[in-house]
């Protein structure tokens, strides 16, 4: 029996249409061609997709379930995404609804490395209201970002963070934004005997980011911010971004 990851998805279509249109997402979602021009029986047996159930929604609406080789997958993130979405995020009748990852895959991708009990713990918020601001706005200087982050720390904010939108532009380049806004943090924080913590935000090539990490970590920090959808996640996967 070879592991299956279930794909939900939910379809617009008829009853009369149904079952072609789920037998189509199925191989769309798989080996993406007709079956009859794949020779190789291991393929159509262990990888095209597998129609497991169908059930109407009503008005018009399917839910279908769809078993997808995990073999497929591998132990990429972001492989597993383009399988569940795959060519059929194209079509505007098709949802991805939801997934359902045996627990041996689920493995293979891990979890949250501290998770939310964890962010409450490093700044002692595990029973009030955690409380988090960015720095911003976008273009403003080095200095005056700092300034912010400082008074932010000294009015007992638990996290602070960089705003989405800031990289490593001429007006703020990453290592000199951190290490100001890094120490301007540090100096609220003996003030007020809080815990505050300040996480700079990632951007750029793979080596680029283990280059920011290397420097937050050199300032004293240990947390950074990634945006997944920008840097991709298979980058957000890889275990070199557990800066601890």
């Amino acid at each position: 029996m070879f592991d299956r990851i279930e794909a939900i998805y939910r379809v617009r279509a008829t009853a009369a249409d149904i079952t072609a249109r789920a037998q189509g997402i199925a191989v769309e979602q798989s080996v993406e061609m007709p079956l009859a021009a794949i020779t190789d029986d291991t393929v159509l047996r262990d990888v095209v997709g597998e129609v497991r159930d169908i059930t109407d929604l009503g008005d018009g609406i399917f839910q279908l379930r769809i078993g997808l080789a995990a073999s497929t997958v591998g132990d990429d993130a972001g492989q597993l995404l383009n399988m569940l979405f795959g060519n059929t995020s194209l079509h505007d009748d098709v949802t991805l609804h939801d997934v359902i990852l045996p627990a041996e895959i689920a493995a293979r991708f891990g979890g949250p490395n501290h998770g939310e009990a964890g962010m409450r713990a490093r700044v002692g918020a595990t029973t009030r209201a955690l409380t988090c601001s960015a720095i911003k706005p976008q273009g403003a200087s080095v200095a005056h970002l700092a300034a912010l982050a400082g008074a932010f720390a000294q009015g007992g904010i638990d996290w602070i963070k960089d705003d989405h939108g800031m990289a490593d532009q001429e007006y703020g380049r990453f290592a000199h934004r951190m290490a100001a806004c890094a120490a301007a943090v540090r100096v609220a924080t003996r003030r007020t005997g809080l815990a505050t913590s300040y996480a700079p935000s990632l951007s750029g090539t793979l080596d680029t980011m283990r280059q920011q990490i290397k420097q937050a970590r050199e300032a004293g920090l240990d947390a950074v911010v990634v945006a997944p959808m920008v840097a991709g996640f298979s980058t957000i996967q890889a275990d070199y971004f557990d800066i601890q």
